[in-house]
Order: structure tokens, then C-alpha cells, then sequence
């Protein structure tokens, strides 16, 4: 026999996983092309309530919107932002991975690397080394790295035919089975990042209605577990005067 008690619980645990994905969106709100994630549930009917609906939660897991985030202008040469659904190929030291987050700068050995230290790969996969010996850099639009115009580089931007099938590892990191393919609707954008695609009062209401469910499913939970132990004890009565 299905236990209201476990439906309920099933409802309240799939509550708390989605405040911990809105409360992660809000932690992240300016984290430079951050994209905000949103839980996957489906429900499956019962047969124990005697009016209106009371169904399992099952939980599949999360995806994220990769809805663009607003392009802002820094002026520093080595910030990129991808205008299009384009990603920047990097490798974290633990094979290759795909990011939006174009805030890179230079090793201490000059090579092209992201804030969090991983290195970003040319077209033909290797480590991006620039020379900084005075001379002005350029990022073109197709990620062809110049200083003065003489050709250092070129980034390695891609796309994926089905997005969402890539996998988050990190705030910005992505890795999928997905083979790449040519930039055909991407750009880059020198001197300009994108911020997370996280609108703030539309998190902050989605918190408040899930914190609503979140007491309306404890207090369910309460008066099911007081009317239950109710039946028992007025069963052990039954007993004792039998």
C-alpha cells in the first residue's frame, strides 16, 4: 500500500533540490557567463487520496538555459565575449572542455589561459603561447590572436548541434559526447564579456513560491503523520479491550 507520508516526501525532496539550484543561480548572479539551471521532474500517479491529486516527485536531474547573458565592455584586450551560440575550447589539464566565460589573461609562461587557470587551445587543439613584447593585441571576430597584425593564433570557438546534451563541470565548464562543429553563427567580441543570464527578481519570486510549497508540504506532512498516529493508537485500544 502507497504511503501518503513517502508521496509527500518524494514532493518536499524535489522542493529542496530546486531551492538549492535557485539559491546556486542567485550565488552566481555575477559570475561572467554563468547560466542559470532549472530541475527536470516528472510526477507518477497514486491511487491515495480521496480528493484532489497527490502523485510521486521524480527527480531527473537539472538542465541549463543557455540563454545568451548581456554583453558588457571592460576594454581589456584579453576579455572575449561569444556573440552566438559559440564555446571556447580549453583543456583543464584533464581533457578538453568547452566555456563562454572569455575572461583569459597570460601564464606566468605566457600562455593563453582562463581565470581559473586552464589553457586555452588553438584550431588544432594545442596551448595558445602569445609573446608580449610591446606590441599591440588583437582578437579578430573568427578568434585569430595578431600582435600588430602579424598572425600569433587562432582560438579554437565551436558550436553543438544539440546544446543541451552539454554536461556542467564547474560554474563555466562544459564537456559532451557531442562532436563540434565550425563557428558558422558565432563572433568574438574583444574587450567585452557576457554576464550570467540570471535575472535576479525572477529567481528571488521562484525562491518565495518554492519556500510556499516547501511549508505547504511540511504541514501536509504533520497532519499525516498526527492523523496516523491517531488510527494507531485508537487501534491499540481496540486491541487492549478485546
Amino acid at each position: 500500500m502507497e504511503n501518503s507520508i513517502y508521496v509527500g516526501l518524494s514532493r518536499q525532496s524535489a522542493l529542496r533540490r530546486e531551492l538549492a539550484l535557485v539559491a546556486n543561480n542567485i550565488a552566481n548572479i555575477n559570475t561572467t557567463s554563468f547560466k542559470r539551471e532549472l530541475g527536470i521532474y516528472s510526477t507518477a500517479p497514486t491511487n491515495i487520496a480521496k480528493s484532489g491529486k497527490l502523485d510521486f516527485v521524480i527527480d531527473h536531474g537539472s538542465s541549463v538555459s543557455f540563454e545568451p547573458g548581456s554583453i558588457k565592455k571592460t576594454g581589456n584586450d584579453f576579455d572575449i565575449a561569444i556573440n552566438g551560440p559559440g564555446f571556447i575550447t580549453i583543456d583543464d589539464g584533464d581533457g578538453i572542455k568547452y566555456s563562454r566565460n572569455g575572461s583569459l589573461s597570460l601564464s606566468a609562461d605566457n600562455q593563453l589561459i582562463t581565470r581559473n587557470g586552464d589553457g586555452v587551445v588553438d584550431d588544432g587543439g594545442a596551448p595558445i603561447v602569445i609573446p608580449m613584447d610591446g606590441r599591440k593585441l588583437q582578437i579578430g571576430v573568427d578568434g585569430t590572436i595578431s600582435l600588430d597584425n602579424e598572425i600569433i593564433a587562432k582560438i579554437k570557438i565551436v558550436e553543438f548541434e544539440s546544446p543541451h546534451l552539454l554536461q556542467k563541470r564547474g560554474d563555466s565548464k562544459f564537456i559532451t559526447t557531442e562532436e563540434p562543429k565550425d563557428p558558422i553563427n558565432s563572433s568574438v567580441l574583444q574587450g567585452k564579456l557576457e554576464t550570467s543570464n540570471v535575472t535576479a527578481v525572477k529567481e528571488l519570486v521562484r525562491m518565495v513560491d518554492l519556500q510556499r510549497s516547501y511549508e505547504s508540504v511540511t504541514k501536509f506532512l504533520d497532519r499525516e503523520a498526527d492523523r496516523q498516529k491517531t488510527l494507531i493508537q485508537r487501534l491499540a485500544r481496540l486491541n487492549s479491550n478485546a
